[in-house]
């Protein structure tokens, strides 16, 4: 599902900065865009810090 996401950020992110520059919108370099958000959206999940698990001490 991240991945979903993430692609769907790239083409939308692709689309406003091709509006605001005044260029075409090209969907191959939005696919690649939305990719490179997925790769760098895992590797922040994969290397942030989990908070240890919470113990039942009474």
């Amino acid at each position: 599902m991240t991945f979903v996401w993430a692609f769907i950020l790239g083409q939308v992110l692709c689309y406003v900065i091709s509006s605001m520059t005044s260029t075409a919108f090209n969907v191959g370099t939005a696919s690649i865009f939305g990719v490179i958000i997925f790769i760098l959206v895992s590797l922040i999940g994969s290397v942030s810090i989990t908070p240890p698990p919470a113990t039942d001490e009474r």
